[in-house]
């Protein structure tokens, strides 16, 4: 599937795909396999942009140029559903600014993509993976639009997303939405791309943008990421403003980044902070002040990382990659802590699945509604969930009901006055608090609790706390894994040659803590190096990552 381009902007992105025509002399050439001396070298300081950093760059070459990589890439991997009409007028419009002098910052100029349900008003819908919301717009963007703007971020297109953030269907959506189709993974054919933000992952680990926004409910950023084999970031709730995207949970949701390494979320991070005015002033000063060093030592000297007593039994590939882990981190001078215990994991295992959805589908059914209560152009007239719900079923394009609505149809069935609804939201201070993840660390006076796996509940009370969650690839399934695919989806989960990750947890406002392991665990194994994508990648142009 192509990505769509809206009908009433100029048609720039197709005028300008010939690299001849951004790229005087074809000085610069782009490949989706970055260099590995640029990928893992230190960012720049103070108010640099890519263009006094590599003086042959120009933003509206690089936006061209990622243009092409989606348009060629995109028929395989679909995970791009939109490219942005204007992409290449707003890059040579930061070119122009640069060269009479003007830095607006580390993003000056910088293509990033957005997913699908963080709302644009420019020449592309926001539609959250529904053809219900084409067309359709609020009266405001999302907040963190203006703060991209301010920053002179080149806003790339939109990342395909499991529809409705994953929770319209119970019948094996993963990845897919009627807007953008199946979008599937980089490294075996027909292999999950995984969570929510699974398009902007697989855009972003294949060299379609320099990076990208995502949005975590409870896992969509980092499970996106595990199978790219990119990092994926969900900061400390708001660090990045959530306000006005198109919400699954208003007091869960977070917005995260997607970049293939370290030094490129912080770049990102450093990049957004200043301009981020729902942060106070001296608040983004000290935020910057703590984040700028993050990448600037391979030393965690004094530092304490918690292994859970929980971790299920693991496959030789991930024992060997997770001992990998720790040997590299205890070489960089952090203490390794085992067999942490945190009582609120099995309290909450021990729950019904039930419980465990009244919070997320009774929030997701007034987050919808809201969303659709904001829309002043509404095509479809989709005013409320059950609109939503018989418009879903009926439009031929939606796939009902090979794939179903069960996860909309038990948001509508919920009501914010039930009694399950308030009996779990008291439950939710005790995984907030005593039995969730900053009173274990505290505890047992640890910095970071480290895992070898996805885990559920932990990302759980991660999102209940508004804490952040960073995952960075530690290994690759050998050549002779078993290859299994997921009997709901039809995908393959795994196979020789995809990536396996490290989770690493932290405390809510101490994100510099997780990023700082992060980076050592990233450069001290290389895993990028080794990571090689099925497909034919290379278009002879070589991209910019980890400045």
């Amino acid at each position: 599937m192509s990505p769509r381009q809206h009908t009433t902007s100029p048609n720039i992105f197709f005028e300008n795909t010939k690299m001849t025509s951004t790229c005087p002399n074809n000085r610069l050439t782009l490949s989706s396999t970055p260099s590995m001396t640029d990928q893992y070298s230190a960012p720049p300081t103070g108010h640099q942009t890519f263009l006094p950093y590599y003086p042959i760059l120009t933003s509206a070459c690089l936006t061209a140029t990622y243009l092409s990589l989606i348009l060629t890439l995109n028929i395989t991997l679909h995970a791009v559903t939109q490219t942005n009409p204007d992409a290449l007028a707003i890059a040579h419009a930061l070119d122009e600014e640069n060269a009479a002098g003007i830095c607006r910052g580390l993003l000056h100029g910088v293509p990033l993509l957005l997913k699908d349900n963080i709302v644009t008003l420019d020449g592309m819908d926001t539609t959250c993976g529904s053809l219900a919301l084409v067309g359709a717009r609020p009266e405001k963007e999302a907040n963190v639009i203006g703060v991209l703007r301010r920053a002179g971020a080149v806003i790339l297109g939109k990342g395909n997303m499991a529809e409705w953030a994953g929770f319209r269907s119970t019948s094996g959506d993963s990845g897919w939405s009627a807007t953008g189709g199946q979008s599937t993974g980089i490294y075996y054919p027909g292999m999950k791309a995984s969570g929510s933000s699974g398009g902007c992952g697989v855009a972003v680990g294949a060299g379609m943008a320099f990076a990208a926004l995502g949005t975590e409910t409870c896992y969509s950023i980092t499970s996106s990421a595990e199978k790219s084999g990119i990092i994926g970031f969900k900061p400390t709730r708001d660090l990045i403003s959530s306000q006005g995207i198109i919400h699954a949970s208003k007091r869960l949701d977070t917005v995260g980044i997607l970049a293939r390494t370290l030094p490129d979320i912080i770049r990102v991070l450093l990049g957004l902070i200043p301009e981020s005015t729902h942060i106070p002033s001296p608040m983004r000063q000290k935020l910057v002040h703590d984040l700028s060093p993050t990448c600037s030592s391979m030393r965690l000297d004094g530092m304490r990382l918690g292994i859970p007593a929980f971790l299920p039994p693991l496959s030789a590939c991930k024992t060997q990659a997770f001992t990998k882990v720790l040997r590299v981190l205890q070489s960089a001078g952090a203490t390794i802590i085992y067999n942490i215990s945190m009582p609120g994991v099995q309290a909450c295992e021990s729950l019904p699945q039930a419980a465990k959805n009244s919070m997320l589908y009774t929030e997701m059914k007034s987050a919808i509604n809201t969303y659709l209560s904001f829309l002043v152009i509404n095509p479809q007239n989709i005013h409320t969930l059950s609109d939503l719900i018989a418009f879903t079923t009926t439009h031929p394009d939606e796939a009902y009901p090979q794939r179903n609505v069960a996860g909309l149809e038990a948001a509508l069935a919920t009501d914010p006055e039930d009694a399950l609804y308030k009996t779990m939201l008291a439950k939710e201070e005790y995984w907030i608090g005593e039995g969730g993840i900053t009173v274990t660390l505290n505890r047992h006076q640890c910095d970071v609790l480290i895992l070898p796996n996805l885990n559920v509940t932990l990302q759980t009370f991660a999102a209940k706390a508004g804490s952040q969650v960073c995952r960075v690839p530690m290994g690759v399934f050998p050549v002779g894994t078993n290859v299994e695919v997921e009997k709901g989806n039809g995908l393959v989960g795994q196979a020789p040659g995809i990536p396996v990750s490290a989770y690493i947890f932290g405390r809510a406002t101490k994100d510099e803590d997780v990023l700082k392991v992060g980076y050592v665990v990233e450069r001290g194994l290389r895993v990028r190096e080794v990571l090689v994508p099925f497909f034919e990648t290379s278009t002879g142009v070589e991209l910019f990552s980890g400045m």
